[in-house]
Formats: C-alpha cells, sequence, structure tokens
C-alpha cells in the first residue's frame, strides 16, 4: 500500500473518530442537558440548550424575592448571552437577557422578537404579561394570558394574581370584558378566583354591571363574593340586574335559590335540612332530635313599611310546632327585631317596620328539636310576603 494511501486511510479514520466522539459528547450532553447543564456544557460547549438551562437554573436560584430579580438576571446574563449565540431560538436566554436590561424600549425589543420566535416557553409568555399589565395593554394581556393557559392550565395560581391586578384598573374594564362569557376553562376558574379577591371584585361587579346577560352562575359567584366583603348594595344591583325584576316581584313562595342571600338559602344537611318539594311550591323540613338553628333565610331590601306575612304549614309533631318560628333582623345583625312561633292554623300577622339604619332584612325559618323530643318534620306549604315598593 502506498504511503498516500496509508495516509488517506489514517486521515479517515482520525476524521471518523473525531466525528463518532463529537456525536458521542453530543449525545451525552444532551441527556444531561436538563439533569446537568454545567456537565453538558463542559462535553459540549458549543450546546445552546445546556447553556439556556445553566443560565436559568443561575438565574432562578439567584431570586428570593422580587427585589433580586434584575441583580439574578444580570449574573446569568454571560451565560444566556453564550447560549443565545449557540442557539438563537433559545427563549429563556431572551427572557433572561431581557431582565437584565435596564432600559425599557430595549426589554420591550428583546422581549417581542423572541415572542416571534416562541409563544409556548413559559418564563418568557410571563414576561410578556407582565409587560402588558404595566403598559396598561390589556387586550394583549387577556390574549397572552389566553395561551398561557391553554399550554400551561397548572400555572393558575401563579399568572392569576396579574390580571387580577389589571381588574383593579378602571380603564381595564372594557378590555377585558369578554373573560365573563366564559369561553375558555381557565376563565371559569379565574372567576371563581377573582370573585374572592376584595381588591378585584368591585371592578368586577362594575364589569358585569356594563353587560346585558350573562351567565347565572357568574352573577351567583359576585353576589356571594361581594356580600362576603360587605359589598352589599353592590351585590344587590347585580341581583336586580340578573333578575331583570324588582326583588317584590320575585315570589318568597317559590323558593328560589340562584341568588343566595337575596334568594333563599337553604340547608342541606341529613339531620337538618329543608329542601323545595319538586311536585309543589312546599318547602320540606326536617329537624332531627337534638339539633336546631336556621333552616332557611333571604334577604329583602328594606320596605321602610310594616311587612304582611301568610303562611300556611303541615308540621308534626303538633306539640313542636312552637320551636319553629319566623324570625325577622337586620342583615348585618343576629338579633332579630321579630320573632313569631309558628300556629297549629295557617297564620297572617303583621311584622313591624325594620328599624331605620337597616338597609337589607333578614327573613329566617328557625327550628329546633330538643334533644329527647321527637324530629320534626313537615312542609311549609305557603309563605308569602308582603312588601310595599321601598323609598329611594
Amino acid at each position: 500500500m502506498s504511503s498516500q494511501k496509508v495516509f488517506r486511510l489514517a486521515a479517515a479514520i482520525v476524521i471518523g473518530l473525531t466525528l463518532a466522539t463529537l456525536l458521542l459528547l453530543q449525545s451525552f450532553s444532551s441527556v444531561l442537558m436538563r439533569k446537568n447543564p454545567a456537565l453538558a456544557v463542559q462535553l459540549l460547549p458549543v450546546n445552546g440548550l445546556a447553556q439556556e438551562q445553566l443560565a436559568a437554573r443561575q438565574f432562578m436560584g439567584g431570586v428570593k424575592e422580587a427585589s433580586d430579580i434584575t441583580p439574578s438576571a444580570r449574573t446569568a446574563a454571560s451565560m444566556a448571552t453564550a447560549a443565545f449565540g449557540n442557539d438563537p431560538l433559545s427563549p429563556k436566554a431572551h427572557a433572561i437577557l431581557a431582565l437584565a436590561e435596564n432600559d425599557a424600549a430595549k426589554r420591550q425589543g428583546i422581549l417581542e422578537a423572541a415572542t416571534r420566535l416562541n409563544r409556548r416557553d413559559l418564563l418568557l409568555q410571563g414576561l410578556v404579561l407582565e409587560g402588558q399589565v404595566e403598559r396598561r395593554d390589556y387586550s394583549g394581556t387577556l390574549e397572552t394570558l389566553d395561551a398561557i393557559m391553554r399550554v400551561h392550565p397548572e400555572q393558575k395560581a401563579n399568572f392569576f394574581p396579574i390580571l387580577t391586578r389589571a381588574l383593579e384598573d378602571d380603564s381595564a374594564l372594557s378590555a377585558l370584558s369578554g373573560i365573563l362569557d366564559r369561553k375558555a376553562e381557565w376563565q371559569e376558574e379565574f372567576l371563581k378566583y377573582a370573585a374572592s379577591q376584595p381588591d378585584a371584585l368591585a371592578n368586577l361587579a362594575e364589569l358585569r354591571l356594563l353587560r346585558g346577560a350573562v351567565d347565572p352562575e357568574v352573577d351567583a359567584r359576585l353576589i356571594r363574593g361581594l356580600v362576603a366583603a360587605g359589598s352589599i348594595e353592590t351585590a344587590y344591583r347585580i341581583f336586580e340586574k340578573a333578575n331583570g325584576v324588582a326583588q317584590q316581584e320575585r315570589s318568597t313562595s317559590q323558593w328560589h335559590r340562584t341568588f343566595a342571600p337575596f334568594d333563599w338559602r337553604l340547608e342541606d344537611q341529613a339531620a337538618f335540612r329543608a329542601q323545595p318539594d319538586p311536585n309543589s311550591n312546599a318547602l320540606e323540613i326536617f329537624v332531627r332530635s337534638g339539633k336546631g338553628g336556621v333552616l332557611a333565610e333571604r334577604w329583602l331590601q328594606n320596605p321602610n313599611a310594616p311587612l304582611t306575612v301568610t303562611l300556611a304549614h303541615s308540621i308534626e309533631p303538633a306539640a313542636q310546632i312552637k320551636d319553629v318560628r319566623m324570625q325577622f333582623s337586620c342583615a348585618t345583625s343576629a338579633e332579630p327585631y321579630y320573632e313569631r312561633a309558628l300556629r297549629i292554623r295557617t297564620d297572617s300577622f303583621d311584622v313591624p317596620s325594620p328599624p331605620a339604619a337597616c338597609k337589607f332584612v333578614k327573613i329566617a325559618i328557625y327550628a329546633r328539636s330538643w334533644s329527647g323530643s321527637s324530629d320534626i318534620r313537615g312542609t311549609i306549604d305557603r309563605l308569602d310576603i308582603k312588601t310595599p315598593q321601598p323609598t329611594r
């Protein structure tokens, strides 16, 4: 074999071994990229994805509170720059470089360029979302959050507070009104979350009041949240909007429960319950021996006048009917200003005008079966509460 052929053969073997070694290193580097990015970079210094992971770990490891974000991003910026140089599509490298940038315009430019390349990375999309809220780009905020929630629904606890912050801005209402349509599953979850956040409730309520009809469950959730937060009058406005009629036109004896407390709230325990009879307008009640409390309650807007009540029932045993009572109190007070035990026969009676300080009157059906007594059971067949139109 000539020396030239030997040289070519040796060169081919060396090149083959070099390529094989590089491929092996690349393979090992890819395997180690997430588990041990530092070793992956040592094996293959041009592994941009491993450098991106290493930069992300450096960044996240330095963040304990919000004030750490920018300094930590600057610490990781050199590795992020290397990752970007070897893999210009690396989204986390873009995100870290954006966080390290002081100039708002430059930061925005980095993010815009990055999102044209990748719309799925969580860190990158989170930065985009924060920037949109800061710039009051609420249409963009909704679009970005929708993209995040479709890919990462498990991250709602991290991103819902950002949208809640947007809801606190009056100028966001028109852009965010589509949330009430609940077209996406995450919007349903967000409404549950926002209805429990006092700072967002006021604008969420105003958002609803700007709309026509919405899903009754949205109204019910808002009403509950507002009442719990003490915004009872706003809750009542939503109740009126949801019904399309004044409360006085909504019969007390039909046991509507959709919009409690302005509709009926009924107890639903095995040993202590009130439930509508599906075949009539009656309310079935059951109180086991030793149990007692409020079986049903409803709030009415103060009519500033006496109430006329007519009540018919079929409750047993007769000796314990006196332990079932109608109570009338201010909605925010535990003590009734008027109370009356049920009679054996149909009863009609007048209730004095509520105290002027009462904005709303709580009407309650109270029952107790004392220990050692029989269970109380039966139906309230009729409950009419007539109120004049309230003066405004």
